[in-house]
């Protein structure tokens, strides 16, 4: 019943090379003695002792030379070694001994460390609990402590100053709530239930750094338990400290607390595997993230990652409001990390259909990042057959300064990646923030981003969107001065979500659009002194208005713009590659203030469509395509207002329209140019006009209004005209304008088809050097107080030519006047020339210079219609014909 190792008494089992076994035992068992099971090297070759009982007493002068020393009542605490009378009670009442009253089992921490000095295993082992209520100084020994039922609770600090070891094995709980400082020693603890640092009571006024937990090694807590950190310091030394669970198939849903400070240093893991197959084991823990700050040393890591996936799926209303095994961040969170150190948080998903407000993670306070180091966010829900949910903000601010970085990213098969509910200001002034969503085993994704309300960009480099997934921005956003903003469509593979914004965007920090497709369905403003670049692959559609103070650059990779009104007091360009049965479009009014404006797509067969009015201060305004529509009649004019649309504005202006085909719904009026020219595109003829117009009375018309100097050209190809062309100014001189104006127009290209009329203030020059020129019956080139001047190889005239004079030339071949063909000269000469070739004029057209001179020069004259003239002459080798030749 009782066994005594009385003062001075000695129990030696050493040996010179190893030391024996030991065991003393009893009910109750007082040790006060030398028990010695030396080796040749104790720390190696040492032998074992046993001191065991239900109540176990050790004394001051206990000495224990071993290897390993087990102590094992059924509860031990372990206490500082002063003299505590109340402990001790009358023994058998024969002697002067003293037993520990009962259900008090104690040793004194004085003890321990003199054995734990000589490099030894010291195993305090207990049936129900152990506290340590005393300092202990492991020294460079191993220090085990063991309870069979129930916890372990530490009060003491658990010291070593040589890299001692400790191992907690507990039959339930294990709380720290004092330090245990070990350099590079292994602090091991494997736990059936929670394990915690946190302070005695619910204390939770201490500071982190009155809390240190400092080793490596890996802490375990049991199956369905977690963890409770409370104002601790964590240093992970040499492999770090590894934080994790034990994994059951039978119940996986783990609640695990972070509350007050944390320090960290070195490397820390925290690794809740919750993973299992059947998804009812795993859907109702929690981690709750209730640090106020987390400060990560230099050179350091924190990992926090949580693994609830499994190979069943589940779609059960139970699941509503339950925890998923995800996380919570609940307050106001500071992440104070070092540069070069990392806190990185990672979950991987069930696949549970989602029900209302279910999130694997929710930020319901704000976000705040310093120090110069990384903060990264990463959640995964891999599925090909499920949606499921994901993070829920609720936050309103995010704030990363000091250069930091913060990256926040959701892939899978989520219903919505991050679902942000309230207006959140992302504020990364010298610093980074991304938060997106990416690809990964997803075949079910619904959206990437979804925000309720508006959005701000405040500062540093900031990146917002998806890479595989549509992202929703219901509200406005604004882009503050001092920020770089990049708003993120889908562009992975062949993923075409769009980025939508249903407000307006204010543009005062520098913003970029890329990705597959923008929808922007209010306004967007740039400011003056801010880059917007729209470098989207597909689409870039605004439905407001444009309005661009700063550097506004447009660039569709491989797809069209369709924009509403556009205004410009800044530099602007459009370029866009329409695919095949994409065209860009232009619904509103270009109004361009300043600058160069380009407006261009140069794919094969691209067409641009413009159904609003353009003005153009100054600089020159260049439009490219190889289809151009005017979907409506509109005016393409130099100057914004009633100033600089006057004739004294000493702004200079050009406009040229670079096409293959110009197509016309409605009139175009093209006003006030310096100069204007419609031009052909790459290699191949220009057509003016629709083909429907050929002819038409009803035909579309082109509008040069008060333009200096207007061209038609297409050098090397031909030109048809299937529109009316007309020159106006409200100028009625016949000389060149009052106001400068020349009012004509020049036509020139290797062959020139005029089916339409062609009309003009002053003059008409057509130039179709390299081939001919054909007028269609029932057509009319007039200049109406100046003259038409037609030149190429070979004429076919079966239209009107009117003007004050007239000249045609067929430069080596052929020139013939149609049936019904008229040339009048009102005011002077008309030259007809075809030296080296046949000039024949049809019965029924009709020649008239009654006011000049008719000259007719041809090598070969066939002279069929009537032609006359006040003067007439005929110059050729040959002439025949069976026409009247008249002289008045």
């Amino acid at each position: 019943k009782k066994t005594t190792l009385e003062k001075g008494s000695t129990i030696n089992v050493s040996g010179k090379e190893k030391g024996g076994r030991a065991i003393v035992w009893g009910d109750i068992a007082l040790i006060d003695g030398n028990i010695n099971a030396q080796g040749s090297d104790i720390a190696k070759t040492g032998g074992f002792v046993e001191t065991s009982g239900h109540y176990l007493f050790i004394k001051d002068n206990a000495i224990v030379d071993a290897k390993e020393w087990l102590l094992d009542p059924d509860e031990v605490s372990i206490n500082n070694g002063s003299d505590n009378e109340s402990e001790l009670v009358q023994g058998r009442g024969d002697t002067p001994d003293k037993v520990l009253a009962d259900g008090k089992n104690t040793v004194n921490n004085g003890t321990l460390s003199a054995a734990l000095a000589k490099g030894v295993g010291v195993n305090i082992s207990a049936t129900n609990k152990i506290n340590v209520n005393a300092d202990i100084d492991v020294k460079n020994g191993t220090l085990t402590l063991y309870t069979e039922k129930n916890g372990i609770k530490i009060n003491g600090n658990i010291t070593s100053h040589q890299n001692g070891n400790l191992t907690i094995k507990s039959g339930s709980w294990v709380d720290v709530h004092k330090n245990i400082t070990l350099g590079t020693g292994y602090l091991n603890i494997t736990a059936k239930d929670s394990v915690a640092f946190e302070g005695a009571n619910g204390y939770k006024e201490r500071r982190a750094s009155e809390a240190t937990i400092e080793a490596q090694g890996t802490i375990t807590s049991g199956i369905g338990k977690g963890f409770r950190f409370e104002n601790v310091s964590l240093n992970g030394t040499g492999s770090g400290l590894n934080f994790t669970n034990k994994k059951s198939d039978t119940n996986n849903n783990i609640t695990n607390y972070f509350n007050g400070t944390l320090d960290i240093s070195g490397k820390v893991n925290v690794s809740i595997n919750a993973s299992t197959y059947y998804w009812w084991k795993r859907y109702t823990g929690r981690t709750y993230w209730n640090v106020r700050t987390l400060n990560v040393a230099t050179n350091s890591n924190f990992n926090l990652s949580i693994d609830t996936s499994g190979l069943s799926s589940g779609n059960d209303q139970k699941t509503a409001n339950k925890g998923l095994n995800g996380i919570t961040f609940d307050r106001e969170n500071v992440f104070n990390v070092a540069a070069g150190s990392t806190a990185n948080f990672s979950i991987k998903t069930s696949i549970l259909t989602p029900r209302t407000n279910s999130n694997y993670a929710l930020f319901n306070g704000n976000i705040s990042v310093l120090g110069g180091g990384a903060v990264n966010f990463k959640l995964d829900a891999p599925s090909s057959n499920t949606q499921t949910s994901g993070a829920i903000i609720k936050s309103q601010y995010f704030n990363v300064s000091q250069g930091s970085t913060l990256y926040l990213e959701t892939a899978g098969s989520t219903n919505t990646g991050f679902l942000i509910e309230n207006d959140l200001t992302l504020n990364a002034t010298g610093s980074n923030i991304t938060l997106k969503q990416v690809q990964g085993t997803d075949s079910l994704i619904g959206n990437g981003i979804v925000a309720n309300k508006n959005i701000t960009f405040k500062g540093g480099n900031i990146t917002f969107g998806s890479q595989k997934a549509r992202t929703k921005i219901e509200g406005n956003v604004t882009v503050e001065q001092g920020t770089n903003a990049t708003l993120r469509s889908a562009n992975f593979g062949t993923h075409r979500g769009a980025l939508t914004v249903k407000g307006d965007i204010v543009a005062n920090g520098n913003l970029t659009a890329d990705g597959d497709t923008i929808e922007i369905a209010g306004n967007l403003t740039v400011e003056a002194g801010v880059k917007f670049n729209g470098s989207t692959k597909n689409n870039l559609n605004i439905t407001g208005t444009f309005t661009n103070n700063g550097t506004a650059e447009i660039n569709i990779t491989q797809g069209a713009v369709n924009l509403g009104n556009v205004t410009n007091d800044g530099k602007l360009n459009i370029t866009t590659h329409a695919k095949s049965g994409q065209k860009s479009i232009i619904r509103g009014d270009i109004i361009n203030k300043k600058g160069n404006l380009n407006i261009t797509d140069n794919n094969s067969n691209a067409e641009i469509e413009i159904g609003g009015n353009i003005s153009q201060k100054k600089g020159n305004l260049t439009i490219s395509s190889d289809k151009i529509n005017i979907a409506n009649p509109i005016k393409i004019q130099k100057g914004i207002d009633e100033k600089t649309s006057s004739s004294g504005d000493t702004n200079v202006a050009n406009l040229t329209i670079k096409t293959k085909e110009l197509k016309l719904a409605g009139d175009l009026d093209i006003s006030n140019f310096d100069k204007a020219e419609i031009v052909a595109k790459g290699e191949g003829d220009l057509v003016i006009g629709n083909s429907s117009d050929n002819g038409s009375a009803d035909a579309k018309k082109v509008t040069f209004s008060n333009v200096k100097d207007s061209k038609i050209s297409a050098e090397g190809h031909g030109v048809k005209l299937n529109s009316n062309v007309e020159t106006s100014s409200g100028d009625s001189s016949t000389e060149n304008g009052s106001d400068g104006n020349n009012i004509g127009l020049t036509i020139s290209a290797k062959d020139v088809t005029v089916n339409s009329n062609i009309t003009s203030h002053k003059t008409v020059n057509i130039s179709a050097s390299e081939g001919g020129i054909t007028t269609k019956a029932g057509t009319t080139i007039n200049a109406t107080t100046g003259s038409v001047e037609v030149t190429a190889k070979t004429g076919d005239i079966s239209g009107t030519i009117s003007g004050k004079t007239v000249s045609v030339t067929a430069s080596s071949g052929s020139l013939t006047v149609g049936g019904d063909a008229k040339i009048n000269a009102t005011e002077g000469a008309a030259t007809l020339t075809a030296t080296k070739g046949t000039l024949t004029t049809v019965k029924g057209s009709n020649i008239d210079a009654n006011k000049g001179t008719l000259v007719i020069n041809a090598k070969d004259a066939t002279l069929n219609g009537d032609a006359s003239g006040d003067r007439t002459e005929v110059n050729a080798v040959n002439a025949s014909g069976s026409g009247n030749v008249t002289a008045a």
